[in-house]
């Protein structure tokens, strides 16, 4: 009995810390900038994201950044390289939403 309390003790703090910490960047591993939080509000995010240079690297984020989960739209300025994504908050937080973007852009070759 005593071990199972402290297994659920376990992964009730594990998925605590998991929900507010922000995640470690994956376009670290290939030495590629990570996106930067430029706004935030409780159902939107700003990133700028350098790798929005060309149209078929804008294409494969712009595509890949509308799967995420929870996300409704994804505004693109190429031009500013910034993107806004539109999330439903209470599906995502916009942590997850950041590690998913970062996770699409580290797919850009």
């Amino acid at each position: 009995m005593t071990v199972r309390s402290g297994l659920y003790l376990l992964l009730g703090l594990a998925l605590f810390a998991a929900t507010d910490a922000p995640p470690a960047p994956t376009t670290a591993a290939r030495e590629l900038p990570a996106p930067i939080l430029v706004a935030a509000a409780d159902d939107e995010v700003t990133v700028n994201v350098l790798e929005l240079f060309c149209r078929s690297c804008t294409e494969k984020i712009l595509s890949g950044c509308r799967d995420i989960y929870g996300v409704t739209a994804v505004d693109v300025d190429r031009k500013d390289k910034r993107m806004t994504l539109h999330f439903v908050s209470s599906v995502t937080t916009r942590y997850r939403v950041l590690a998913a973007v970062d996770r699409v852009v580290a797919t850009i070759p």
